[in-house]
């Protein structure tokens, strides 16, 4: 099998000859072009031999000159639907068209975006989620132009060819979480926005990742995607053993990106070993919880990168 079948094969539940495992991590690179951008993560997939080539986004939602951050009402009320001509997003899609480039038709490439509130916030700062929450109504016409934009965008990445997108939401995180939401805030803030940029990615793969802690994995459930991520290896969320006894989705995790960099070999090995066990090696990416700290080892990502490179028995 290459790459790419072996990625789908894995998604449809298919037999594979091995678990596709993926690592990606964060190379600070909003500075560069895209293409320079390219550069260092197709090293960086090229050398663990990656079976996925995940594309991190660096790149922030673009804010009307002199905003830096949201600090009240009239500041979210300048954030308006932005033009993917814009170098926040012409740069991300050089990225990817560069990263097709490089590595081929036949190395699934994989892009990464956020729910709307993510989006801004990742450039406005987490504090106005707070402003956000207490003012719904001025808040919603932020919300609709920042899935506007990401819809606008997902449409590119259909044009360029890239094989699926990791959606971050924190839909899931509820609000024993420090940046959650209660079953009501979900539905105002997040659910309609979320599944609207889904239903646009039709035709590709959906990675939805259930980003931070404290989740309920239920609220996504019904989210249209083929892949679902999450920190199965937090002690506040699901197991991946709980979700694997009810979902036909294909599970992407098993590897504790938390204490992954304080591991030994061995104990790397175990915690993979398990998740294989639990899923069968079937409808499985082998793959943090979330990105992987740009401090982690050689030999640590060595291990993840030869450790189902055997075929499954």
């Amino acid at each position: 099998m290459n790459k790419r079948e072996r990625f789908y094969a894995a998604v449809a539940g298919e037999k594979v000859d091995h678990v596709p495992t993926c690592v990606w991590m964060h190379f600070v690179t909003p500075y560069l072009s895209g293409e320079e951008s390219a550069e260092m993560h197709c090293r960086f997939i090229k050398h663990y031999d990656w079976d996925i080539a995940k594309a991190v986004s660096d790149y922030r939602y673009p804010f009307p000159d002199g905003l830096n951050a949201i600090e009240n009402v009239e500041d979210m009320g300048r954030i308006t639907v932005q033009s993917i001509a814009h170098p926040s997003y012409d740069e991300q899609l050089n990225l990817l068209k560069a990263m097709r480039r490089e590595l081929g038709e036949d190395w699934p490439i994989i892009d990464t975006t956020f729910d709307p509130i993510q989006l801004v916030l990742r450039r406005g700062g987490f504090s106005a989620l707070k402003l956000i929450k207490e003012n719904p109504e001025k808040a919603k016409p932020m919300l609709e132009a920042a899935s506007e934009t990401a819809i606008n965008y997902v449409r590119e990445l259909k044009k360029i060819g890239v094989d699926g997108v990791f959606y971050s939401t924190r839909a899931a995180a509820t609000e024993n979480c420090s940046e959650g939401y209660t079953d009501e805030e979900y539905e105002a803030f997040l659910r309609p926005y979320d599944i609207a940029i889904l239903e646009e990615m039709k035709g590709m793969v959906r990675m939805v990742h259930a980003c931070k802690s404290h989740l309920d994995l239920k609220r996504v459930e019904d989210y249209p995607h083929e892949v679902l991520s999450w920190a199965d290896n937090d002690p506040t969320c699901p197991t991946l053993k709980d979700v694997n006894a009810y979902s036909d989705k294909c599970l992407m995790g098993g590897i504790n990106q938390g204490a992954i960099i304080e591991q030994n070999v061995n104990e790397i090995r175990r915690d993979c070993e398990n998740a294989i066990k639990i899923t069968g090696g079937k409808n499985f990416i082998l793959s943090p919880g979330c990105t992987i700290g740009s401090h982690v080892p050689d030999h640590v990502l060595d291990a993840l990168s030869n450790f189902a490179k055997p075929s499954i028995s």
